[in-house]
């Protein structure tokens, strides 16, 4: 079974923490409410990043084998309908775009912590 790039971001996006707890107040600094100590402990009820990162790159890696598979059917003249691979091409193609720029960005992410003063 593939996923869809747009399921896999859903998916993705559950595990992002909620915006519930800012404050619009237009006195506040950008409008965040003010950072108190975490006293609580972290829950295990959720999935955690490395399972939901190891879930989006099976993902990716299922929908380049299913495009891989119906390129080759294509070039054979097995394939019945060349819409099923120009499909399965671009949702390959932006899936792995994605990966990508989230690499992208994560790696950026982390240089600049590694640039902040200590």
């Amino acid at each position: 079974m593939t996923v869809s790039p747009v399921a896999a971001i859903a998916n993705a996006a559950q595990a992002l923490p909620s915006l519930a707890g800012i404050n619009t107040d237009a006195t506040s600094v950008g409008g965040l409410a003010p950072v108190q100590a975490a006293t609580t402990t972290p829950s295990t009820s959720g999935t955690d990043f490395g399972t939901l990162l190891a879930n989006g790159i099976d993902s990716l890696e299922g929908l380049q084998n299913n495009s891989s598979n119906l390129a080759v059917q294509a070039a054979t003249g097995d394939l019945g309908a060349l819409q099923d691979y120009t499909i399965a091409s671009t949702e390959a193609s932006t899936a792995t775009q994605l990966a990508v720029t989230l690499r992208n960005q994560a790696v950026s992410a982390f240089n600049q912590i590694l640039n902040m003063p200590a």
